[in-house]
């Protein structure tokens, strides 16, 4: 699956942003609910690659 990152500008002082958007069905999957969005995110500098997983 390809997805292409938003940015937002800095403003105010305030830090660059870049968000990515991820399938519904994919969060359902993952167990992720409204109350309980705790993940875990690792990054590998080796392969390029950004790990998410659920608590």
């Amino acid at each position: 699956m390809i997805k292409k990152l938003s940015y937002r500008s800095p403003k105010k002082g305030i830090s660059e942003q870049y968000n990515i958007s991820i399938n519904q069905s994919i969060i359902k999957d993952m167990g992720i609910t409204s109350n309980d969005r705790t993940v875990n995110m690792e990054y590998n500098k080796e392969t390029n690659t950004i790990i998410i997983k659920k608590e």
